[in-house]
C-alpha cells in the first residue's frame, strides 16, 4: 500500500503525467494543429463550399444579382459548363489521377509538397479557362473574375513558409468578386447577399479550425488575400475595359 502511494506521488509530482503544458515545454498560449474528425455539418460546409466549386458559384450569383440574366438569357449553360469542367473538374481528376500514382498521400492535400502538384494541374486548367472566355471576347471584369483564381493559385504556391488555406482563399475570392462587380461595374448594392456571403465565410473558417487544418491567423490571412485579391483584378479589369473603350472612339 505504501509502494502504490509513493508512485502516486510521484505521478503527480511530475508535470508531463498530468498532461501540463509546461511539462511537455510548449507554451500553452500556442494554438497546436490536431487533425480533427469534425462534425456532420463542418463536413457538409467543406464540401459546398469548396474551393474547386467557388468559380461556378461566381458565374452563377452574375446571372442571379446582374443584367447577365437579361443579356445571356439563354447562355448560362454555355456559361456554366465550361467553368465547371476546367475549374472544378479537371482539377478534382488530376487529384484522383496524382493520388492513384501515389504523388499524393489523399484526395484532400495538406502537406505543403503535396500540394505543390494540385495547384499546378489546377493553374493549367483555369489558365485554358481563362483563354476559352477572352478568345470568346467577353467583358474585361469578366476576365478578372476568371484570373483572380490564377493569382491566388499562385500566392498559395509561393507561400511554402505559411499554409494558406485554399477553402478560405476561395471563398474570400468569391466575395471579393461580388464586392467589385457590384460597386465598380454594375452599380449595386445587394446587401442581403452580402451578408449570407459573409455568414458562409464564417461558418467555412469555423469548420475548417473544427477540421484542425489551419490556425486562426491562417484563416483570417487566406480569406482576406482571397478577397483584396479578387477585388483587385475586377476593379483592374473594369477599369482595363474602360480604357480600351475610350481608344476605340
Amino acid at each position: 500500500m505504501t509502494e502504490e502511494t509513493n508512485n502516486m506521488e510521484e505521478a503527480g509530482s511530475n508535470p508531463a503525467n498530468t498532461g501540463d503544458s509546461a511539462g511537455s515545454g510548449k507554451s500553452p498560449l500556442l494554438y497546436e494543429l490536431s487533425k480533427k474528425k469534425g462534425s456532420l455539418l463542418a463536413q457538409i460546409m467543406s464540401i459546398t463550399l469548396h474551393p474547386l466549386l467557388t468559380g461556378v458559384y461566381s458565374v452563377a450569383l452574375l446571372f442571379l444579382y446582374t443584367d447577365f440574366r437579361i443579356i445571356y438569357a439563354d447562355q448560362f449553360i454555355q456559361f456554366v459548363a465550361p467553368v465547371f469542367l476546367l475549374s472544378c473538374a479537371v482539377p478534382a481528376g488530376s487529384v484522383y489521377f496524382l493520388k492513384k500514382t501515389g504523388f499524393i498521400k489523399n484526395n484532400d492535400p495538406t502537406g505543403r509538397d503535396d500540394r505543390l502538384a494540385p495547384f499546378v494541374a489546377a493553374f493549367c486548367s483555369y489558365s485554358l479557362l481563362l483563354y476559352y472566355f477572352v478568345s470568346a471576347g467577353l467583358y474585361a471584369w469578366f476576365i478578372g473574375i476568371l484570373a483572380s483564381p490564377l493569382a491566388l493559385i499562385v500566392i498559395a504556391a509561393v507561400a511554402t513558409k505559411w499554409k494558406l488555406s485554399a477553402h478560405m482563399m476561395g471563398i474570400g475570392g468569391l466575395i471579393g468578386c461580388t464586392l467589385s462587380v457590384c460597386y465598380h461595374v454594375k452599380g449595386l448594392n445587394p446587401f442581403i447577399l452580402f451578408i449570407v456571403l459573409f455568414i458562409l465565410a464564417g461558418c467555412l473558417g469555423v469548420s475548417r479550425l473544427m477540421f484542425g487544418r489551419h490556425t486562426p491567423a491562417q484563416v483570417y490571412t487566406s480569406f482576406l488575400a482571397g478577397l483584396a485579391v479578387s477585388y483587385l483584378c475586377v476593379l483592374t479589369g473594369a477599369y482595363w475595359g474602360v480604357i480600351m473603350f475610350l481608344k476605340n472612339l
